[in-house]
Parts: C-alpha cells; sequence; structure tokens
C-alpha cells in the first residue's frame, strides 16, 4: 500500500513533469505574431521549475533529517523567487557524490540571463498587463525583456546564416503598396513589410529553438539533483521512483534539442 506520504510527493512530482514539458512546449511555437504563446510558456515552465526545485530541497531535507519537515514556512521560504531556489538547489548539489550523475546548468551567462527574467516574473511580471492596465507603474513587458536579455545574446552566438529574405523584398516591391501588414516584434518594434515580417519570423524561429532548449537543460539539471539525492532517502520511507515521472528530461542534449512537443 502507498503510504499519504507517497501519494503527496507523486501527484507534486507528476504536476512538476506536467507543468515543464507544458510551458516548454509552449516556449518552442511561441513567435511574434502569437506572444500569448510567450506568457502561457513562461507560466506553466516556471510553476514547474519551481516546484521541482522545492521537491529537491523537501527531499534534501528528508536524506538529512530521516524525517519531512514539519515547519509549515519551509517550502515557503523562498517563495516565487526562482534565482534563491535555484542557488538552494546548488547547495544541495554540494552534498552529492562527485561521482553522482548530474547533468551541469548551462553556461553561467545564459543561466544568470535567463533565470533572472523568469525569476521575475514567477515573482509578479506575470502579471505585467494587468498591472500596467490598472495603473501600476510600468516594467518591462515580459516578452520583450526575454528577447532582449535572452534572445539577443543567443543569436550573437548563432554561427550559420540567416535564411534568405530576398523573396520577401521581391514580394515588397511587387505588392507591398497594396498590402496590409500591421504587426510587432517581441520587443514592440514595428513590422509593416514582407521582408520585416520574414526576419521576424527567422529570428523568432531561432530564439524558441535555444530558447527552450536553454530552458530544458536548466530544468534538466534541477531534475537530476532531485533524483540523485532521492536515492539517498533512508529505505524505510516510501518515495515515488521520480525518474519515471523525468525519462524525458534525463536524455543528451541531442535529444532534447529536438523536441517540439515535448511529449512523454
Amino acid at each position: 500500500m502507498f503510504t499519504p506520504e507517497w501519494r503527496l510527493l507523486a501527484h507534486e512530482v507528476g504536476l512538476a513533469s506536467y507543468s515543464l514539458r507544458s510551458g516548454l512546449a509552449s516556449l518552442r511555437k511561441a513567435n511574434y505574431a502569437d506572444q500569448q504563446v510567450y506568457y502561457g510558456g513562461f507560466f506553466q515552465y516556471t510553476i514547474g521549475l519551481e516546484r521541482v526545485m522545492k521537491l529537491a530541497l523537501i527531499i534534501d531535507y528528508l536524506v538529512e533529517n530521516g524525517t519531512l519537515p514539519t515547519d509549515r514556512q519551509f517550502a515557503k521560504k523562498f517563495g516565487h523567487k526562482l534565482t534563491d531556489l535555484l542557488s538552494g538547489v546548488g547547495d544541495v548539489r554540494s552534498r552529492l557524490d562527485v561521482s553522482a550523475s548530474v547533468w551541469e546548468l548551462p553556461d553561467s551567462a545564459m543561466t544568470n540571463a535567463a533565470m533572472a527574467v523568469l525569476s521575475d516574473f514567477a515573482i509578479g511580471a506575470r502579471y505585467y498587463n494587468i498591472d500596467v492596465l490598472t495603473g501600476k507603474a510600468a516594467t518591462q513587458d515580459p516578452v520583450d525583456r526575454w528577447f532582449s536579455e535572452v534572445g539577443q545574446p543567443l543569436m550573437k552566438k548563432r554561427k550559420r546564416p540567416w535564411k534568405d529574405v530576398q523573396w520577401a523584398h521581391k514580394l515588397d516591391a511587387e505588392v507591398g503598396s497594396k498590402s496590409n501588414i500591421n504587426f510587432e516584434t517581441e520587443n514592440g518594434s514595428p513590422i509593416h513589410s514582407f521582408a520585416a515580417a520574414a526576419q521576424a519570423a527567422n529570428e523568432s524561429e531561432y530564439v524558441a529553438k535555444e530558447g527552450t532548449f536553454l530552458c530544458a537543460r536548466i530544468a534538466r539539471h534541477a531534475i537530476s539533483v532531485l533524483i540523485a539525492r532521492s536515492d539517498q532517502v533512508p529505505r524505510n520511507f516510501q518515495i515515488p521512483n521520480f525518474i519515471e515521472f523525468f525519462y524525458l528530461f534525463v536524455m543528451d542534449d541531442a535529444y532534447l534539442k529536438r523536441q517540439k512537443s515535448f511529449a512523454g
């Protein structure tokens, strides 16, 4: 028979896995013409990442003390501040054997940039649109910030040339004066031509692919710490086999980068 604690842990880790996969799938599809997909992706991903990291801290406490924490504030002390939670996961990592099977974080510059945006989103920027509509002092749109602080550095690392948009320039010359194109890029720049739309599509696709891969690797690190620490839980305490919920996230970079739906 499963214990009440096993059920609670299983439900929580299942929700974390579902949220992460849903969020990553949305971020992979995000583009300048459907910016609501960014918001949905950030929302689901940050929920999943926060829950994974808090689970890692709870399991770490169990290993250290032989019991689950009884302080009701234990899992709440970090709130939604993902940057602090990631530091907490780093502390858990330091208590694992050096030979433990743990996937490391991406390079610190990109990890820090992504986590700063995501942490602020989880804390309050998820209400950006409502806040601005109701008179709160404007901050930076989280989509704009993601594209500026994460997307632009990723694009600077790009080695391959962009897809040719000469066809779009020709289309502008032929029918541009008769068309009505009215979009914005992720950072709010207007798009009124086929050429601008084609280039924005190129950039959106690249940032979607590389940004999602970056987020998947951050999640993989936290998940691998959770799984490794769970292997040290006393055998008299029944916990789920966490890896069963995260098979997708224990794969190598090439596999993660190919994912679009993040099913499984």
